[in-house]
């Protein structure tokens, strides 16, 4: 479990390695796209500009998951292939941090639209308000990131199921909302 943790937050691949018996690259990939995926779906929600966000993003958001705090704290075996895993953890508050600043961003670019500080055709406005809006949301989730704070230690339990001899594993489902606890995503 840890190593799952490890290899999603941190990239660190050996441990993963050595219980899954995969490549240094393809566990790699694994992560690189844990990451693409968060991006897309939670800060690009499928927004396309001439611009890639998808890397410059990417950096930033391998910054705030490598600085997640989290330690298994226990197994209890639940079943003959499943058991419990507790994990205590500290939430970051850069989403709880950046969305309010988000949203304030987003009416003030309406604003400008509005008072005509965006010319051209229908379409060149909003490529011109789109880039405006990823670039100042990339400015304002790095200085969520740089401000955040740990919360209190919580605890969340994950059900591991063995897939065969030494391999467990976790749903997505939980991990995704392990991710959403510790990005503390579940308060938005």
């Amino acid at each position: 479990m840890q190593a799952n943790l490890d290899l999603t937050f941190q990239g660190q691949t050996q441990e993963a390695k050595e219980i899954l018996g995969a490549s240094d690259s393809d566990l790699k990939k694994v992560y690189e796209n844990g990451i693409n995926a968060f991006v897309q779906d939670c800060l690009l929600n499928g927004v396309e500009t001439e611009n890639d966000f998808s890397e410059t993003y990417g950096v930033l958001i391998k910054e705030i998951f490598s600085s997640a705090r989290y330690q298994v704290s226990g197994v209890k075996k639940t079943g003959s292939k499943t058991c419990e895993v507790t994990v205590k953890y500290q939430p970051v508050d850069v989403f709880t941090r950046f969305m309010p600043k988000l949203k304030e961003e987003s009416e003030k670019i309406q604003a400008d639209k509005d008072a005509g500080k965006y010319s051209g055709t229908d379409e060149e406005i909003k490529e011109a308000m789109v880039l405006d809006y990823m670039t100042g949301a990339y400015s304002l989730l790095r200085s969520s990131y740089l401000d955040m704070q740990y919360g209190e230690k919580q605890e969340y339990t994950f059900t591991v199921t063995q897939k065969g001899r030494n391999t467990w594993s976790i749903g997505d489902e939980e991990l995704n909302g392990f991710i959403e606890r510790i990005l503390e995503l579940d308060k938005l």
